[in-house]
This record gives C-alpha cells, sequence and structure tokens, in this order.
C-alpha cells in the first residue's frame, strides 16, 4: 500500500503544479506538460516496482524516454518555445519572462533546493535518447580537467545570445520569439546528440556529455547541493559488494557514503536512485 501511494505520488505533484500555474499564469498547456509528466514518473517507478533484480533499472528510462516529447516536441510546436540555456538568455535580455523561463526556474534553478538535479535523472531529453544507447563494457575512466570543458561550453552558452543582443543588435522579438524560436530549440539539441551520441560511444559511457560539454549540470550545481532530497543510507548494514558504485551513471562513489552512514551530497548525483535498486541488502 505504501508502495503504491508513492508509485502515484509524482501524478498528483503533476496534478497540483497545473492546477497553480494555470490559475497564475492562464496557459491551457500546463494541463498537459505536468500531469504528463507526473504520469511518466509515476509510470517508471511502478515498472521499477513491479520487475525482480537489475530490471528495475528499466523503469526510470522508460519515465524519462516518456517525458522527452512532451517538453522537447510538444511545448516548442505547440508554443513556439525554446527551453535551451541560450534561447532563455535571448527572451531574459528583452525582458521577458515566459514560459521557457518557467521550465527554467522550476526545473533547473530553484526546483533543484528541492530534488536536486532530479532533472537530469529523470526529465532530460537529451539524457532520455543517451540512456537508450547500445553501450556495454567497461566505462573508460574520464579525466576530471575534462570536466572543465563544461564551463567553456556554458560561456559560449551566454556569450552567444548577449554578443547578438548588444553587439549585432539582434531583432529577439521580430526575428527570434515570432519566427525562429522553435528552430533554435531543434538546432541546439541537435547540437547536443551530434556531441553526446558520439563521445558516449568513444568513452562508452552513455552520460560522458553530462559529465565532460552539458553546462546545463553547472546551472544546477549550487542549488542542488542545498537539496531536501537526497539519497540517503538506511541503515541496513553497508557489505562493500560495490553494486552500487558499478550502477551509478555519474561515477560517484556511492559506497563510501553509505558505508559512513552520509547522505549522498555530491554535485553529480541526478538522483536516479539506480544505486538503491542494485543494493543487495537495502542499505540505501
Amino acid at each position: 500500500m505504501k508502495q503504491n501511494f508513492r508509485n502515484i505520488l509524482p501524478l498528483f505533484i503533476g496534478l497540483s503544479i497545473a492546477v497553480l500555474l494555470y490559475f497564475l499564469i492562464g496557459w491551457w498547456g500546463f494541463w498537459v506538460i505536468f500531469p504528463w509528466i507526473g504520469f511518466s514518473i509515476s509510470t517508471g517507478m511502478f515498472v521499477r516496482s513491479n520487475l525482480k533484480g537489475k530490471k528495475k533499472l528499466i523503469g526510470r528510462k522508460i519515465s524519462i524516454l516518456m517525458i522527452m516529447p512532451c517538453l522537447m516536441i510538444f511545448i516548442p510546436i505547440v508554443n513556439n518555445e525554446n527551453f535551451q540555456l541560450e534561447g532563455v538568455i535571448l527572451i531574459v535580455l528583452v525582458g521577458l519572462f515566459s514560459k521557457g523561463f518557467i521550465h527554467y526556474a522550476i526545473a533547473k534553478i530553484f526546483g533543484p533546493l528541492i530534488w536536486g538535479r532530479g532533472f537530469c535523472g529523470w526529465a532530460c531529453w537529451t539524457a532520455a535518447v543517451l540512456d537508450w544507447l547500445p553501450i556495454h563494457g567497461k566505462k573508460k575512466k574520464i579525466d576530471p580537467q575534462l570536466k572543465h570543458i563544461r564551463f567553456i561550453t556554458l560561456l559560449i552558452s551566454i556569450i552567444i545570445p548577449v554578443y547578438l543582443v548588444f553587439v549585432m543588435n539582434y531583432d529577439v522579438w521580430g526575428n527570434y520569439i515570432s519566427k525562429n524560436e522553435m528552430i533554435w530549440m531543434f538546432a541546439g539539441n541537435l547540437v547536443y546528440y551530434a556531441l553526446g551520441i558520439p563521445l558516449a560511444f568513444i568513452m562508452r559511457d552513455k552520460r560522458a556529455f553530462c559529465k565532460i560539454l552539458c553546462p546545463v549540470s553547472l546551472v544546477m550545481i549550487p542549488s542542488s547541493k542545498l537539496s531536501l532530497i537526497k539519497i540517503k543510507p538506511t541503515g541496513n548494514e553497508c557489505i562493500e559488494c560495490g553494486n552500487c558504485n558499478r550502477a551509478c551513471p555519474m561515477d560517484i562513489n556511492v559506497m563510501e557514503y553509505v558505508k559512513n552512514q552520509k547522505s549522498i551530497n555530491h554535485s553529480e548525483c541526478i538522483l536516479c536512485t539506480d544505486c538503491q535498486v542494485v543494493c543487495p541488502t537495502k542499505a540505501i
């Protein structure tokens, strides 16, 4: 009974957010987006709770794949929105705090104060493709210095819109918002996939793009360090089997946290809970 309540809770949360935003802003699309996100996560949790062993891991992958078309296709087409970082900066530079900004505020700025980098684990449309790639074998170890490349991609994502607006006098209202915002969304994501998919196969790591190139992770890290929801040890004995470390898509030393009875307060934790699934003693 308790598990069934947990499984359906995301759906109720999605419905609640839809009601709140609809009455605050009045856009009908909120009735589609947030209930669908909640339903998708509830579906993944239901699948996870009803499968056995490592098959449970497919639950989250189903959730993230279901959410992908809602955020990446439905919203851009229906409302001509671009949720990519550079698109959000463009509209903010001209004083427009529309749905793209609302998405960023909820999912990637203030939301992480509650659920950390849960967006990366359960709702990222880039990772929705990467997580399903047929990659097997031992991952290559990523040099920590390579992770600093993300700062360069973040800088590029900020410089492009700033340069267009203040140097090139780009007409954001006339050329971007009215005409090309959706194109920017699809073009930006094609760049992400063009970089992320080959990188995943080269490094034999589905989340290599997240660790090396994704600028969005850096946006979420400051607030996620303060998140209310964290993966925690249950108090059950950790037998140091290492299953959690091998399952972690972000290469966190989960076992060290659990062994020392500490919550996982690592900036790379995406709250996927894959470590919890594979723990034989339910220590997580």
